[in-house]
């Protein structure tokens, strides 16, 4: 019996699971980001009627130096047009604790940067993560990336 709960639990949760469009990483080599050295991230979207929310895959080592990082994410859509925003992920709180999980020397972060996202036209996006701290080599930064997860249906 406690067989045939468990799998019935197993199934709906997995079934009722977002499966991202998109949950990368990527290593900054040496743990140093420098300005001149953006992150990209391309994306195939192929489905306009939905909605999305993008969040940002962080993670930095007990070493980092400050409560914050500032980004500025580029966007350049299917048909070249770019667009920039500049974020501020805030990594820990007023008296220097982290707000993100802890494994070990790296804290890990996954920090929500737009809700209800639209693509209005389908192709290849092509994101761009940029370090946009006054210090132009910032050290102690393992990883960077970003989570898509396509959400509801637009209703029209």
């Amino acid at each position: 019996m406690r067989l045939i709960v468990f799998t019935f639990f197993l199934i709906f949760f997995v079934g009722c699971s977002v499966v991202p469009v998109i949950d990368q990483w990527k290593n900054i080599k040496n743990n140093t980001w420098r300005r001149s050295k953006p992150i990209e991230i391309p994306i195939e979207i192929s489905d306009t009627g939905f909605y999305y929310n993008l969040a940002v895959n962080l993670r930095v080592t007990n070493d980092y130096k400050y409560r914050n990082l500032y980004l500025k994410l580029n966007t350049l859509d299917p048909s070249g047009k770019k667009s920039s925003d500049v974020i501020l992920l805030t990594l820990a709180d007023h008296t220097g604790k982290w707000v993100g999980h802890n494994l070990g020397p790296i804290i890990s972060f996954r920090i929500p940067i737009q809700k209800d996202k639209v693509f209005y036209k389908s192709g290849k996006y092509l994101f761009e993560l940029e370090q946009n701290m006054r210090d132009t080599v910032l050290k102690e930064v393992v990883t960077v990336g970003l989570k898509l997860d396509k959400q509801g249906e637009i209703l029209k």
